[in-house]
């Protein structure tokens, strides 16, 4: 009988977004006086594995496919792609810290706010180009594993892991929306990191959300 690594899991994602009269309306939009045009934005999104065992015929452990990676642009700035998280005590030349093992509980949050290009560069706001800054926030972590097997996630040994592996980041960048979806140049500052985490300031992106 051979075993396969089966594995359960939730995704959830909640998002709002509060236009200014020159925005593209999607919930709500209202007229702010003071600055005309500038858009808020905000993002969480959360996951958590836990794997299924079927009395012992499958494995407890969490495949590395089924597990989360965190960082990049669009998900956690001033980070590289999986660059936080539990890693592997060394890797390749590529990936500073060592290889990135993943997690099964991530979370990443993002509060920004933007607004259009100046009149005087007609060009780029005429192609709805963007000013934006940005907070970022969020974690990668693996809740199981040791002696004692499953960490609770509604104790206190769970959450303080959550709070203190939490990552911070700050910046700002230009975005462009196309028809194929929206691409955004970022400069970013982590403000909070760990030691071996692998870090990148200038990033580019392309994706079909704000993150």
């Amino acid at each position: 009988l051979m075993a396969l690594g089966v594995g359960e899991g939730e995704y959830e994602r909640m998002r709002m977004e509060e236009e200014g009269v020159e925005g593209k309306k999607e919930e709500e939009e209202k007229e702010d006086p003071v600055v005309i045009g500038m858009t808020l934005h905000s993002s969480f999104h959360f996951g958590l594995v836990r794997p299924l065992t079927f009395g012992g015929l499958c494995s407890g452990k969490i495949p590395l496919a089924d597990r989360f990676y965190v960082g990049g642009p669009g998900q956690l700035r001033g980070f590289m792609p999986a660059g936080i998280g539990p890693r592997a005590s060394r890797g390749g030349s590529s990936v500073p810290g060592g290889d990135s093992l993943g997690g099964d509980l991530f979370y990443t949050s993002t509060l920004a706010t933007s607004v259009p290009f100046p009149k005087s560069i007609s060009t780029l706001r005429h192609n709805g180009a963007r000013l934006f800054g940005f907070v970022n926030a969020g974690t990668c972590v693996s809740t199981t594993g040791g002696a004692s097997g499953t960490v609770s996630l509604l104790g206190m040994p769970a959450w303080n892991q959550i709070l203190k592996s939490s990552r911070v980041s700050v910046g700002g960048g230009v975005s462009v929306g196309s028809p194929m979806g929206r691409f955004e140049a970022t400069y970013a500052v982590p403000l909070r990191y760990g030691p071996r985490d692998a870090r990148k300031a200038v990033q580019f992106g392309f994706g079909f959300s704000f993150g």
